[in-house]
């Protein structure tokens, strides 16, 4: 099967980028190095194109309570404008991606819509981000704490905008429109204030800052527990998938776990 490109991949290829297979997409890897790259994001600002990643819309009378089900953390209190981190899990405490939200949805009044084809996301990372994202295109950040998200109209369509990344920098994740996050791409690049960075430095990034990594750190057989994510995992509420198997493993201890 062939490899899925994103809204941005022939600017990718226009700016000379390393192109190569991940996740089902061809991403580019890095356009200049990857040492490069990774200082841009740690002085000033580096752009990441991350439309690869996936988007779903719950809706519905039992959004909350289905989310907490296939979800470690609990959202139960979780303020509107707030973002929350946490895994899903199989049955045994593995971890999973979100591949599985439909399978585990029929017995919730929620309404699921895959939005993954509309979205585009732009991940701008440093100490200068903030300023580029208010100066350069123009979209009014400041308000934003970490972890903190919003919506807003911007070009005739809703866009959401984060205070949230995966290179433990300050920085600024952007969804919209296809159009619309090419048109965001050429605003910076023509800025000249950051740097395209590629897949690799964004590996070495939130490596550096000890993020995980699905995958490596957390697979079908790391669960949050043996990860060191326990605090992610939310053992108190009453039902979730993969509680009973964490909560064996919290109590009676595993047999490997990840140390940094």
């Amino acid at each position: 099967m062939e490899n899925k490109k994103t809204c941005l991949f022939d600017r990718h290829v226009a700016l000379g980028a390393t192109v190569s297979p991940f996740g089902g997409f061809d991403m580019p890897i890095q356009y200049t190095s990857i040492i490069e790259e990774h200082e841009a994001v740690r002085k000033q600002c580096g752009v990441f194109d991350v439309s690869h990643m996936g988007e779903v819309l719950v809706k519905g009378k039992e959004a909350t309570s289905f989310i907490n089900h296939i979800f470690t953390n609990d959202i139960q209190n979780l303020a509107v404008g707030k973002v929350m981190y946490g895994m899903m899990c199989y049955d045994d405490g593995g971890t999973v991606d979100d591949t599985c939200i439909k399978t585990n949805a029929t017995d919730y009044d929620v309404d699921i819509e895959h939005l993954s084809d509309y979205y585009g996301q732009l991940a701008i990372q440093g100490p200068d981000s903030e300023a580029i994202v208010t100066e350069v295109l123009d979209i009014p950040c400041q308000d934003l704490h970490f972890y903190e998200v919003k919506a807003l109209h911007k070009d005739d369509e809703e866009i959401i905008i984060s205070r949230t990344g995966y290179t433990g920098e300050d920085g600024f994740e952007l969804y919209g429109s296809h159009q619309f996050i090419i048109l965001q791409w050429d605003k910076l690049m023509s800025s000249g204030r950051c740097k395209p960075c590629g897949l690799g430095c964004r590996d070495t990034l939130r490596f550096e800052v000890g993020l995980p990594l699905y995958g490596n750190e957390l697979s079908s057989e790391i669960s949050p527990i043996m990860a060191g994510l326990g605090m992610f995992v939310k053992l108190e509420k009453s039902e979730f998938i993969g509680r009973e198997a964490l909560l064996r493993q919290k109590t009676e201890g595993v047999a490997k776990r990840l140390r940094g």
